[in-house]
């Protein structure tokens, strides 16, 4: 939720990003979601309140600090619940929809002179009613810093007098507290956001016919939504719940096997998913007569898992229409990256297949490993899977693959290369004449950047960045960007970036980084990175940029991979957005660490050469030769 800053600057004008874009999209809001909150927005504009001298009162005669305080419930959706009892007896809504059924407060569908709305109660308070143009003049002042859902709330003015009514009468009568009310209590806005959210998702639910319990706000697939906060967009609302919802659905037999448990009633909601996940990766086959022994262990892991109540991964982790494009960053704590399929991601498993197999150059230091180093017999192979992966790369020029098993063929230098210059413009290699290189990528890769550092140097000068520091160039050189790879990385290009990248995690993971091999080649300890560095410094005679480029790879894969992700409404999500800017950000300081590092070896390298000239003119002792590093062949 956005804090408003309650003292506007009194300079500046404010910059909003424009609705149209160059792709034609706007992040509108989701048209059911419109519809309930216009019916919400419509309710509590009824006039069911009247006056008496100088108080006001509710239906039935209820006091108005009374009335107005009364919970607001969601929505439910069925056939079972009409009329009033679509709302819980008792909350606001529900007395509000009796009230004005029952010709109480109007007569032949015409309003009596009796009977009062919000509006003209809050008008005729006069404290309130300054309240309410203080409030409006702040909420003006502060637009821009307001998240979509806040924003979209804010646009119905039922809703507004509802907010102001009842914030004044819960005791808030001065216009700081009841703006933090109102922006703060879990009884203001936030209140009303969760009753479109809920409303609207039950209406989806029912709408599919979807055999899970939805109509009670603690029931689990309610909560699940509710966690993910989903913006109202229509870009992305519908596919949130779609996703929560057909979480349950497919899961629906692991869920029927916790609900037969004695345990079931006091596991917290949030811990099911991982129950679920837990239920299906056991090895022993869970049922109706284990699940009350097994239930505890799962718990108990569960809870002793560091961080486990932030993550939100699905139950089912397995996508196999984005497996293709998937990476797993060789961290110690590395996380897989789940992606799907389409141009723009397969543009980001190729740049990080890319800065690692050819700028770190891992393939030419596996086969410097392979064909020098080990030929010289200084290392031992006695682990018998080392060794057969060992023989079918060395020998049948095969790999297999990561997940599925399968023996494929190695890529080639050339194909490899030839594919970085049709996508990225990267390299001199030589392409067919059928190729079109994407000769635009490195002017659109550096627009972003620039952007980016103006943007960052602009919001650092800015006194209110979210206010008064437009996104709009940033969006449009991202904007750029993704036409741009979705264009040129396609084709042939979508087929071999998997195979590149599952060749590279191969050598990594089964060959580099082999204890055997970390063992012997780094004994006083350490990971790939290490093994790397001492194979590369051998076959180039000089220092690897490792952890750098490691560091380059993985941030312009995050980087590209938001590209793929973008759309307007995207970077209306304040997290988002600086997510993506810190990337970017980065990315600039690793490009600049690389950059300062190159010609401080190059000054390096030219004192040693001076220092040693005099004793390499005297020297007679006979100078090594220099291996080829980086050829597929053998130094014989």
């Amino acid at each position: 939720m956005a804090t408003l800053n309650f003292f506007p600057s009194s300079n500046g004008v404010k910059i909003r990003r424009t609705n149209v874009t160059t792709n034609g999209v706007n992040a509108d809001i989701d048209a059911k979601l419109k519809e309930q909150l216009a019916y919400l927005d419509d309710l509590l504009s009824k006039p069911v309140f009247t006056r008496d001298d100088d108080s006001w009162y509710g239906p039935d005669g209820v006091a108005i600090e009374d009335f107005i305080t009364l919970p607001l419930k969601s929505r439910r959706i069925s056939h079972k619940y009409r009329e009033e009892q679509q709302w819980e007896e008792g909350s606001l809504l529900y007395n509000i929809y009796t009230a004005i059924n029952s010709n109480s407060f109007t007569a032949n569908n015409i309003t009596t002179t009796a009977n009062y709305n919000l509006e003209e109660y809050i008008d005729a308070e006069d404290k309130l009613s300054l309240l309410k143009f203080d409030f409006k003049d702040r909420l003006g002042n502060n637009w821009n810093n307001l998240d979509l859902n806040t924003r979209t709330i804010l646009n119905y003015p039922g809703v507004i007098n509802y907010l102001l009514a009842m914030g004044y009468n819960s005791g808030y009568s001065e216009i700081n507290g009841l703006t933090n009310f109102i922006f703060g209590n879990r009884s203001g806005i936030r209140n009303v956001i969760t009753y479109g959210q809920i409303s609207t998702a039950r209406e989806y639910i029912h709408d599919d016919k979807v055999d899970v319990e939805y109509n009670s706000d603690t029931s689990h697939v309610i909560v699940d939504i509710l966690k993910g906060n989903p913006s109202f967009s229509s870009l992305s609302f519908r596919q949130y719940i779609d996703k929560i919802v057909s979480n349950y659905v497919s899961n629906s037999k692991e869920l029927e096997l916790l609900k037969f448990s004695k345990y079931y009633n006091d596991i917290p909601v949030v811990m099911i998913p991982k129950l679920i996940k837990q239920i299906k990766a056991s090895l022993l086959p869970v049922n109706k007569s284990n699940i009350d022994n097994l239930l505890p262990i799962f718990l108990n892991e569960i809870e002793n898992t560091p961080g486990w109540e932030d993550d939100t991964t699905d139950t089912d982790t397995e996508d196999t229409s984005g497996a293709d494009y998937s990476v797993s960053f060789l961290d110690d704590d590395a996380a897989v990256v789940q992606v799907l399929t389409n141009n723009i991601r397969c543009a980001a498993q190729m740049m990080y297949s890319m800065t690692l197999g050819e700028e770190l150059d891992i393939f030419n230091v596996v086969n410097f490993f392979t064909h020098k180093y080990m030929v010289r017999g200084n290392i031992q192979i006695s682990d018998t899977q080392l060794r057969e992966d060992l023989q079918l790369y060395v020998f049948s020029n095969k790999f297999t693959h990561p997940r599925t098993g399968k023996i494929i063929d190695r890529t080639r230098p050339a194909e490899r290369q030839m594919f970085y210059k049709q996508v990225f413009n990267f390299g001199n290699a030589p392409v067919t004449e059928d190729v079109v290189v994407n000769k635009e990528f490195p002017k659109y890769w550096r627009i972003l950047i620039m952007e980016v550092a103006r943007y960052i140097q602009r919001a650092q000068d800015s006194p209110n960045p979210d206010s008064y520091v437009s996104r709009q160039t940033v969006m449009q050189a991202v904007e750029d960007l993704q036409y741009n790879l979705s264009t040129h990385c396609s084709g042939m290009a979508n087929v071999i970036s998997p195979i590149i990248y599952d060749e590279l995690y191969f050598v990594i993971k089964r060959i580099l980084n082999h204890p055997e091999v970390v063992k012997q080649l780094v004994p006083a300890g350490g990971n790939w990175w290490k093994v790397v560095e001492l194979l590369y410094e051998g076959m180039k005679h000089q220092r690897p940029k490792t952890t750098i480029l490691y560091n380059k790879a993985k941030l312009s894969y995050e980087i590209l991979h938001s590209i793929a992700d973008y759309n307007p409404a995207t970077f209306e999500d304040d997290k988002l957005f600086s997510r993506f800017i810190s990337n970017v950000d980065a990315f600039i300081i690793s490009q600049a660490q690389l950059q300062n590092k190159g010609e401080e070896e190059e000054n390096t390298d030219e004192t040693e050469y001076r220092k040693g000239k005099d004793y390499d003119e005297d020297s007679t002792s006979e100078k090594p030769s220099t291996p080829s590093g980086g050829k597929d062949e053998w130094d014989f």
